[in-house]
């Protein structure tokens, strides 16, 4: 018997947020599939964009997915290609891997259902300038920022804060690295030749406190972070062990701006990074595809009860 899901999950197999979301579909008999999709060469994908319709076989199940059962889809995937290639990958691999990023984005064909998130939104949204000039549209509070190849002749406080355009992971030896946000003093910029990428060189408002707002539609989950009782200046990732996460009430005009600001940008979930200066609460940045299983570990709160709400509304 062909298997006609009315919930598509696009993940990996090792997403620890998607199993959360499983879970709870599991428990209410929902009509899911989850595809992986690190295991997609395991499958055999046939995609027909005229008749918006996927026919699939996995060890386990044959399927069809069609835009007449397909109600809502949850999206845990890159929109493009971050990670930096493996050392000696070979050219049939990284060919491979690039094709089906492809064939995953072009799940497109099925326009008219729930998305979580929908990828040309997830794409749109993932620009960093765009997100600050649409959250100060809206009304947020923002640092001053701008993106240079040069050493900026500005009025910013002598702290500023350093990041990429664009995160990444990196491949050195066998490691994988990625870049941080970095403090700096603005007059020390002088050292360092900074013609060959374009950065993010944005005011450091400090003393800070970083907030991690998670949104899904219109449910709001505001949890600061902070190291014994104080917040942290630099980026707070950067630090594994003793940090504090505490569930917290916004004012309610941040909190309307974190739900428009979704609205705006077209998604049902996102988490935004806020920081509280001064009693003041600025905008740093959102995420579409951000994590969330380390909020449900440390502090036990129901987001994967609110997707999974999300998805199985679709269906009427």
């Amino acid at each position: 018997m062909v298997f006609k899901p009315n919930i598509l999950i696009i993940s990996n197999l090792h997403d620890y947020s998607t199993d959360h979301v499983i879970y709870q579909l599991e428990k209410s008999n929902a009509k899911y599939l989850r595809l992986n999709r690190d295991q997609f060469s395991e499958y055999e994908l046939t995609l027909d964009p005229i008749n918006e319709r996927i026919y699939g076989k996995t060890k386990r199940i044959e399927f069809e997915i069609n835009r007449d059962t397909l109600k809502s889809i949850y999206y845990r995937a890159p929109i493009y290609l971050r990670n930096y290639p493996k050392e000696n990958q070979k050219l049939e691999e990284n060919i491979s891997r690039d094709q089906w990023v492809s064939f995953i984005r072009n799940l497109l064909i099925f326009e008219d259902i729930l998305w979580i998130n929908n990828p040309k939104s997830t794409f749109l949204s993932e620009n960093k300038p765009y997100q600050l000039k649409v959250a100060k549209d809206l009304g947020f509070k923002t640092p001053q920022t701008i993106i240079s190849n040069n050493i900026p002749k500005t009025d910013f406080a002598n702290n500023i804060a350093i990041k990429t355009l664009e995160p990444c992971i990196y491949r050195i030896n066998d490691k994988q690295t990625f870049i941080y946000t970095t403090l700096h003093k603005i007059k020390d910029l002088d050292k360092y030749d900074l013609s060959n990428i374009p950065i993010i060189i944005q005011e450091a408002l400090i003393p800070k406190i970083d907030v991690r707002v998670t949104v899904i539609d219109k449910a709001v989950y505001a949890v600061s972070i902070t190291k014994n009782n104080k917040g942290i200046n630099e980026d707070w990732r950067i630090h594994k062990e003793d940090l504090e996460y505490n569930l917290i009430n916004l004012p309610i005009d941040i909190e309307n701006k974190c739900i428009n600001l979704l609205k705006k940008l077209n998604l049902k979930f996102g988490c935004i990074d806020l920081i509280k200066h001064e009693d003041d609460y600025y905008f740093l940045e959102i995420n579409p595809t951000g994590e969330w299983d380390w909020l449900m570990y440390n502090l036990e709160l129901d987001i994967d009860i609110k997707i999974s709400e999300l998805l199985k509304g679709s269906i009427q």
